[in-house]
């Protein structure tokens, strides 16, 4: 099935965005892998969401939740590992699936990571996203893995079935150490991607692994390390003032276009981002009412 859009991203602009273009009668996927906003859910209460003066962020994200799941909106509750410019639309990759849409919103929240250097330049060239899509490429081979988050182990332990031997690097506390035998935890920190045309090592603060592979496992990745040629000033995506990006066919709301980090500019930046998506699916579908 091809989506007329797809919604990356979960918390307030992304479900905004769904909402409204379901409600237009647009054929709407949304992917969402950390269950609807853990950003939000910490809040202890919110006071200024209009309409709703006393709650915690939560019970706000449940309510948020309930509405998009009324809707027809297909939800994927898997992150994304890759978004790729094809003929007039996009492919979406998740771990389990690949999925087309003629038009994409971007709704990720913040990211707090950046780059690894050698990352962006070897993305698809031995750095990946992903283990249970590309682990098996590296059947025998010796792999990093660098982790932020602790639900990453499941892939690391894919990483050991299918590899060689893995360089752990748990960059989040309270790790437990895995008992695979080819898997060794380094607790220095990883500083640089190398190679040719492909990875050939990893630097870490005093060290140098002979690697064939680096595979980054974070809760939210920096969106131009899935899009290449997406426009980022400082840590935000760049949008103009109806929500587009500088690539074709893709909008963004919420968070990941800046501050003020606020949930009612979320939800209106998320509406904003889905009803520009939709005018720009209308020039593109000849007599359909927009």
């Amino acid at each position: 099935m091809k989506y007329d859009i797809a919604v990356i991203g979960g918390g307030p602009a992304g479900v905004s965005a769904a909402i409204t273009a379901s409600s237009k009668g647009r054929r709407v996927v949304l992917f969402e892998a950390h269950g609807f906003s853990p950003r939000l859910r910490s809040v202890a209460q919110i006071t200024d969401y209009m309409g709703i003066p006393d709650v915690s962020g939560s019970e706000l994200m449940d309510i948020f939740v309930d509405h998009l799941r009324r809707t027809d909106t297909e939800v994927v509750e898997e992150k994304v590992v890759s978004l790729k410019e094809v003929d007039e639309g996009f492919l979406i990759d998740t771990p389990h699936g690949s999925y087309d849409a003629d038009s994409v919103v971007l709704a990720t929240g913040i990211s707090r990571s950046d780059l690894l250097p050698g990352e962006k330049e070897f993305l698809g060239r031995g750095v990946s996203y992903c283990a249970k899509i590309d682990a098996a490429n590296f059947s025998g081979k010796r792999v990093a893995a660098i982790a932020t988050v602790p639900d990453a182990m499941e892939e690391v332990e894919i990483l050991a079935e299918n590899c060689e031997h893995v360089y752990f690097f748990p960059r989040y506390s309270g790790f437990i150490p895995p008992k695979n035998k080819n898997i060794t935890v380094v607790l220095e920190s990883p500083s640089e991607i190398t190679g040719t045309d492909k990875v050939t090592g990893l630097h870490t603060d005093s060290d140098y692994l002979n690697v064939q592979a680096v595979f980054m496992f974070r809760a939210t990745d920096p969106l131009n390390s899935f899009l290449p040629g997406l426009q980022i000033r400082g840590r935000s995506v760049y949008v103009d003032d109806q929500a587009q990006t500088n690539i074709e066919g893709v909008f963004a709301g919420g968070d990941c276009t800046g501050q003020p980090w606020q949930c009612n500019r979320a939800a209106g930046q998320g509406q904003k981002a889905a009803l520009s998506a939709i005018r720009y699916l209308g020039k593109r579908d000849e007599g359909i009412s927009y």
